[in-house]
């Protein structure tokens, strides 16, 4: 059975799914904007592959947390996840950064002259802000959330478990 520091965290890691919603929902945006509408067109934006990765992968860890989580597992499985959570926030911060820049600016209506991704957002949309900002939202409070989360992940699955030895029961007698 799961201790309840170990259901705290598979509790925390579903509730980490609504700052994911942010970011996917933003980045959706941008992609259909960026291909026209057409899904079929995504894979040539290499611009923005990184970025589905990144969502991908922080939705994947999530659900492996939970169901590691809920079923007492975290204790054999918490090292790796917390790395795992790691490599995410890592690059969560770093596309956070350039999502950052880049909205600042195209709010100062300047666009970055090397960023063909921006200038091309610009071109088609107009005023891209809303989703660029989406987008930034959702990678900060996922990236904070990771660290809560590793928190979480650690501690319950370094909590002490219930020890069985090798020895007899108590009461019962050797021959």
């Amino acid at each position: 059975m799961a201790k309840g520091s170990t259901m705290a965290a598979a509790v925390l890691a579903l509730l980490g799914i609504a700052p994911w919603a942010v970011y996917v929902g933003g980045l959706a945006k941008m992609t259909d904007v960026l291909t026209g509408f057409h899904w079929d067109r995504a894979l040539e934006q290499i611009e923005i592959m990184l970025e589905w990765y990144i969502v991908s992968a922080q939705f994947v860890n999530l659900i492996i947390i939970a169901v590691v989580g809920f079923a007492g597992g975290l204790h054999r499985a918490h090292s790796l996840l917390n790395m795992f959570l790691a490599v995410n926030a890592t690059l969560l911060i770093l596309r956070a950064t350039e999502r950052v820049q880049q909205i600042t600016s195209v709010a100062d209506g300047q666009p970055l002259f090397a960023d063909t991704t921006i200038k091309a957002l610009v071109a088609l949309d107009g005023n891209p802000l809303p989703y660029l900002r989406a987008i930034a939202a959702g990678q900060i409070a996922s990236a904070t959330w990771n660290f809560f989360l590793a928190i979480a992940v650690g501690y319950g699955g370094t909590d002490t478990l219930p020890m069985q030895s090798d020895a007899p029961p108590k009461g019962a007698t050797m021959a």
